[in-house]
């Protein structure tokens, strides 16, 4: 099963605290003995799963899987109510045994990743009854779940980034019964993109609510700059639960790629799931990363697995046992294409690429287009890898630019090291000037550097990665910088950018081991 956190003391404080209320049925509550859905069909909606009422309380479009309830409101509580109901194996829709039933709502996505993107939700919720197995794992129901889609492969299509789940906790009713009085929340996270089972997602134990209680619910999705470092990012989702503050930074921020939620009531593997919702209200902004590599830099791309290079020959993507000539050469050109941060990979000789076919026929062609182009088929993903090495996605199709077996350059969904490539810079392979200018030792380095600047004084010091993003700055008066904080470089090559006062800009090479 996942990995759960929890604090075993909250937990036997909720569980004993809770035997000793006596549960009452909300006013809104379906107490109908039968979990079938009724026979009538009344709600199979075999056409549509957007179904709604006119002019809903509730914001957000209806994703409805059940064929037992429809989204209905009341009027409790001085507040009006929208009202989520689901059985076990109600869901009409989807194969049986693959996809649970719910009722749930979703709403438009913060498709930027620049800091300051985020999607955000509020609402008031009462939880009557979640579903129940008997057995801890499978019991419980969703009541929100924050969404986004990754690059570089792995996991679902729309994979859920973390859900969060209300578990039964159980007292008398006032005939002595056992039933529903509370309810533990807990929040089910990946531990990296695409995680699922139980290396990739952990359970994460949050609080306790009572049964029919009223919540205040925020949940709020998005970027933000890290605060240990200016030009790193965070990809955040944190909720508010009943004043409580529940923040969660989401594994490997770069990957992502959007910033979703939904809400609602989700699964029920046992019995039936009734969530009420009031007052809801979602807000997004969307704010474009400008973090792209320069357009001068002018690369040689060179296999991993084959230590062969990428070349332009006519209209045909062929490899080469030697880096030399201008048809080995290319550019990382920010294509301007909506939804995302795609490049074209530009030849010097030619245009930039462009890939077609799928599984059973891909090919890539080096065409006469220039850059910058925002064809969907001329865009690229471009993910930096841990090991200092790099990937070229089609667009956010799960295909890699690939050095086949059989020595064509194609596009595969195959992730290995024919799949990973080194950037190679052209511009600083005969820069004389920065050697005598601009020292670094030790190169390669492992746990610090420093930086030598003879006869310089005012200058401005810059180190990029080789997709061009800056990851340390500084200024500085004196003749060296010695950099020992390596929290923010992987394995790889860098180039460092020095800034003089004379507005003179030299560089040079940097090795992380």
């Amino acid at each position: 099963m996942k990995k759960i956190t929890l604090r075993p003391f909250i937990i036997i404080y909720f569980i004993l605290f809770s035997h000793h209320l006596i549960a009452q049925t909300a006013p809104d509550e379906d107490t109908n003995p039968s979990i079938a859905c009724p026979s009538s069909g009344i709600y199979q909606n075999n056409n549509t799963r957007n179904v709604d009422i006119s002019n809903p309380d509730n914001v957000g479009t209806v994703d409805d899987r059940t064929c037992y309830a429809d989204y209905y409101e009341t009027n409790v509580y001085n507040d009006t109510w929208g009202a989520y109901d689901i059985t076990h194996n109600s869901n009409h829709w989807d194969a049986p045994n693959t996809l649970q039933p719910r009722i749930e709502r979703s709403l438009s996505r913060s498709q930027e990743t620049g800091v300051g993107s985020y999607a955000r939700f509020t609402g008031t919720l009462r939880i009557l009854e979640v579903g129940d197995t008997g057995v801890f794992g499978s019991s419980g129901s969703y009541f929100m779940q924050t969404k986004g889609k990754h690059t570089g492969g792995g996991g679902p299509n729309d994979p859920a980034i973390c859900l969060y789940l209300a578990r039964p906790v159980y007292g008398p009713d006032a005939n002595g019964n056992q039933v529903q009085v509370s309810f533990n929340i807990w929040r089910e996270q990946i531990n990296f993109r695409g995680g699922s089972g139980a290396a990739g997602r952990t359970e994460v134990f949050l609080r306790n609510v009572l049964k029919d209680e009223i919540i205040d619910i925020e949940l709020e999705v998005g970027f933000r700059q890290d605060p240990n470092d200016p030009n790193l990012k965070i990809h955040y989702s944190d909720a508010v639960i009943g004043g409580q503050v529940f923040n969660w930074n989401i594994p490997e921020p770069e990957r992502g790629t959007e910033s979703g939620i939904r809400y609602g009531v989700y699964r029920v593997k046992g019995g039936r799931a009734q969530m009420r919702w009031a007052n809801t209200t979602y807000q997004k902004v969307e704010v474009v990363d400008t973090n792209t590599p320069p357009a001068a830099d002018i690369y040689r791309i060179k296999n991993v697995a084959t230590g062969e290079y990428m070349a332009s020959s006519g209209s045909t993507i062929v490899p080469s046992v030697t880096g030399t000539g201008s048809d080995k050469e290319w550019e990382l050109i920010p294509s301007g294409a909506a939804g995302g941060t795609y490049f074209n990979i530009d030849s010097q000789v030619r245009g930039v690429i462009r890939f077609k076919g799928g599984s059973t026929a891909p090919e890539l062609i080096s065409t006469n287009f220039a850059p910058p182009n925002t064809d969907s088929d001329k865009i690229w993903t471009v993910i930096d890898n841990p090991d200092g090495t790099y990937s070229f996605e089609t667009r956010n199709l799960g295909r890699f630019l690939y050095h086949d077996t059989n020595n064509t350059i194609t596009h595969s969904s195959n992730i290995d090291d024919r799949s990973k490539w080194i950037l190679e810079s052209t511009t600083l392979s005969t820069n004389d000037v920065v050697k005598s200018a601009v020292q670094v030792y030790p190169n390669p380095a492992v746990d610090k550097f420093t930086i030598e600047l003879s006869d310089m004084s005012s200058v401005n010091v810059q180190i990029f990665n080789m997709l061009g993003r800056l990851v340390y700055e500084a200024d500085t008066d004196q003749s060296s910088i010695e950099v020992r904080d390596m929290s923010r470089f992987n394995t790889g090559m860098y180039i460092i950018k020095v800034n003089t006062a004379d507005n003179n800009v030299l560089h040079t090479k940097l090795i992380i081991k």
